[in-house]
């Protein structure tokens, strides 16, 4: 059967509080008050762009949905886990205040921002989950014990994810480090010889501490790299190289199982936003300001099923674009189908859905 998508046209340039508005029109469209309880803690997932990002989703575009929440008498508050790369986001206090600087806050929005995998990214739950690569993943405790969940999602290219959306938000965006680094545990980098110039800039961002370098090029050390791509992303001569089409497809697969790990026990106690504005080619964990589009502003897809807003968000991608999420993004050796397809073989939810759209 077909799960509901709903979709509203947004662009940028609608401005922070129309965007604010459209997003709590989809909420009240697609009816889905009625997954949130009185006293619920509610776990808005957002991620709240790497510094010099600029074009993650800013916090007043989540008032209206955060309003909707409040007004229901539950209480939400905002969160993302730190990350496996250094940065300002690898722990709760620098995330925090991140957070706080970009409105993610009380000043903000009305209500915190919390980690949920406490100070170090450590503070996790094992969930037992049926997967084909694992049989329980780790995700941060307060992720489990809250009641439900509101997500968020940038819909965004990724290095290696090829597409990063719901999917990848509860995911990788709901696992503690040690989840991440079982995400990443395929994906091994190399140095192509010849191409790399001993600029530094991966041996500065190693969360590992597993790049050096010599009088020639870097090295990477493969006992103590954790697979975080972070020396792809910064990588500016092409000199790092994945076995993409084996390593990327098992890195989708465990992200969709850590998903569904992330949504044991909230079966109809969520609801699953994307955010198709600002669809960059990569990922918001890129520091850079203005990174390039890879197509138009298309709007707001909301759904109670994960894997369908997913599907939509790129079905209309592609659309707008002409061709396929790889190309658009110029890494043909990637393929989104990888995470869509294990997703719906777990029972994390359908890639069939009806698009309804809302004036």
């Amino acid at each position: 059967m077909a799960s509901r998508v709903y979709f509203i046209k947004a662009r940028v340039s609608d401005g922070e509080k129309v965007i604010s508005e459209k997003a709590k029109r989809l909420f009240e469209a697609g009816q889905f008050a009625q997954y949130f309880k009185r006293n619920d803690f509610t776990a808005v997932k957002v991620h709240v762009g790497e510094e010099s990002n600029t074009t993650y989703v800013k916090a007043p575009c989540l008032q209206g949905l955060v309003d909707a929440l409040v007004a229901l008498k539950t209480k939400p508050f905002v969160t993302d886990t730190s990350t496996l790369y250094t940065g300002r986001r690898h722990n709760a206090v620098d995330h925090t205040i991140l957070a706080t600087e970009r409105g993610f806050s009380v000043e903000g929005l009305g209500i915190p921002f919390i980690a949920p995998d406490g100070l170090y990214g450590t503070a996790e739950t094992a969930v037992p989950i049926e997967g084909e690569l694992d049989q329980e993943v780790l995700i941060a405790a307060d992720i489990v014990r809250c009641q439900s969940i509101l997500s968020v999602a940038h819909v965004t290219g990724h290095c290696a994810a090829c597409v990063g959306a719901t999917i990848k938000t509860l995911g990788m965006g709901c696992s503690t480090r040690k989840g991440k680094m079982r995400q990443h545990a395929a994906l091994k980098p190399k140095v192509k010889r010849g191409r790399c110039t001993r600029c530094g800039e991966c041996y500065r961002h190693c969360a590992a501490e597993a790049i050096t370098l010599d009088e020639v090029q870097a090295h990477i050390d493969q006992d103590k790299c954790v697979g975080c791509a972070e020396c792809v992303a910064v990588c500016r001569f092409d000199a790092v190289t994945y076995d993409w089409q084996q390593e990327n497809e098992v890195l989708q697969k465990s992200v969709a199982e850590h998903a569904l790990g992330v949504m044991q026990g909230k079966a109809g106690r969520a609801a699953f936003f994307n955010f198709a504005v600002s669809v960059t080619r990569d990922c918001d964990c890129f520091g850079q300001a203005d990174l390039p589009q890879i197509v138009d502003d298309i709007g707001i897809l909301a759904s109670a099923d994960p894997v369908a807003v997913d599907q939509a968000a790129i079905d209309l991608v592609e659309a707008a674009g002409g061709r396929s999420v790889p190309d658009l993004i110029g890494n043909r050796r990637l393929d989104w189908r990888h995470q869509i397809e294990h997703a719906v073989k777990i029972g994390l939810g359908s890639a069939e859905y009806e698009l309804i759209e809302v004036s």
